[in-house]
């Protein structure tokens, strides 16, 4: 009599991906090291044995400055009497926010960027179509209606601002006497009567592939290192409107919004041609020529059937940025422009650590082996992933 035999078990794309993962020995290893720097983060409080801030106070508070590890402070003091561990342990914190808040807000915005680019690339976009023009032909990134009267708004309003700054210096060469300021009114009046009638019946094509490609192209000359350093420096400004804004907002955490902010202004370049060269490819299959056909809009063919089939790299270059943006952080942190203390990070840890380094070499090795080691682990991480994701893998 012949037994049935069961059907083998079907295995889903997450079981056949950890399958994958936890064959990447390096991977699993960081996977771990990552995960216990978290839970480190996380339980800050807790964990450190004193205030990262604290310093020794009474008369003799000299003999608690450059302490060698010890049992009550394992791995010594500083030049102000803080415990190193302690400080590692919140520095894990900035170190960690920075990255991951840089690795979100780049991928956001690169994917952003790169799909908007790759699905309109050869399909010039009618960015603006003037109140007086009747067709409907084109591509549009949501409803023909919305779409215009958003245009409008945008059109109008850069023309107001365009013509109030030209004018206010018109007036003043008028007030003055000079002959410029007169042509220069007459120039501003023509050239607005002129920007207005054509705002009622002209219309803008912009090819979106070539506007953002060719602004990442730009963006990737610019030397980023001195551009960081400069940029740092300035919005750190109390006399510069944002800085003033940002420290009376974040206060002595100022210096970590604008570290973020400067590394996600730079970071989404990637990510960005990562995608368009996917949504290129992806937007000539039959599923996305038949959602176009079945009526659906750009918006729903873009972010509903193209970007989630861009997920697997996405999810490696997150990975890879976050240990990029750690390693940035702490170059900044560093050399000065970063963050500045009393919040403790690994790089200006060891800023003042290279002023003693002959006389307390222990202050050093923490904070550069806990940079080593996380970016370290998050480049394992992504290989992993990618090896994991990548279907013709043999892992």
């Amino acid at each position: 009599m012949a037994t049935a035999t069961a059907s083998p078990k079907p295995r889903t794309f997450f079981s056949l991906f950890w399958r994958r993962l936890r064959r990447h020995k390096m991977a699993m290893a960081s996977l771990v090291v990552i995960v216990l720097l978290v839970l480190m983060a996380l339980f800050a409080p807790w964990i450190a044995p004193y205030d990262p801030t604290a310093q020794p106070t009474g008369e003799d508070v000299g003999a608690y400055y450059f302490l060698p590890p010890s049992p009550e402070h394992p791995l010594g003091t500083d030049d102000l009497g803080r415990d190193v561990l302690s400080r590692i342990i919140y520095g894990s914190r900035i170190s960690l926010l920075v990255g991951f808040a840089v690795a979100l807000s780049s991928v956001i915005i690169g994917t952003l960027m790169g799909t908007l680019a790759g699905y309109y690339a050869g399909r010039p976009l009618r960015f603006y179509l003037g109140p007086l023009r009747r067709e409907k032909e084109g591509f549009y990134p949501f409803s023909f209606a919305l779409w215009r009267v958003f245009s409008w708004v945008l059109y109008y309003g850069v023309l107001y601002l365009a013509v109030s700054v030209a004018w206010t210096l018109a007036a003043e060469g008028i007030q003055a006497g000079s002959l410029w300021g007169y042509l220069g009114f007459g120039l501003v009046l023509a050239l607005a009567l002129w920007a207005a009638w054509f705002g009622l019946k002209g219309e803008i094509r912009l090819d979106l592939d070539v506007a953002i490609s060719r602004l990442i192209d730009f963006m990737l000359t610019i030397p980023t290192l001195p551009l960081l350093l400069v940029l740092s420096a300035l919005l750190r400004d109390p006399e510069v409107a944002v800085g003033r804004w940002a420290q009376e907002v974040f206060g002595d955490a100022a210096s970590v919004f604008i570290i973020i902010t400067i590394l996600v202004f730079f970071g989404w370049l990637g990510t960005a041609r990562l995608v368009r060269g996917s949504i290129l490819s992806l937007r000539e299959m039959d599923y996305a020529t038949a959602a176009q056909a079945l009526g659906a809009t750009d918006f729903r063919i873009m972010f509903r059937h193209l970007v989630p089939n861009t997920m697997a790299p996405l999810i490696v270059q997150a990975t890879l940025q976050v240990g990029q943006a750690i390693l940035v952080e702490a170059a900044l942190s560093f050399l000065g422009f970063g963050i500045q203390p009393p919040v403790a990070t690994w790089g200006n840890m060891l800023t003042n650590a290279q002023e003693y380094i002959f006389i307390a070499p222990w202050l050093a090795l923490p904070p550069g082996f806990m940079i080593f080691i996380t970016v370290l682990a998050f480049n394992y991480l992504g290989d992993g992933l990618r090896d994991a994701l990548d279907p013709r893998s043999r892992l």
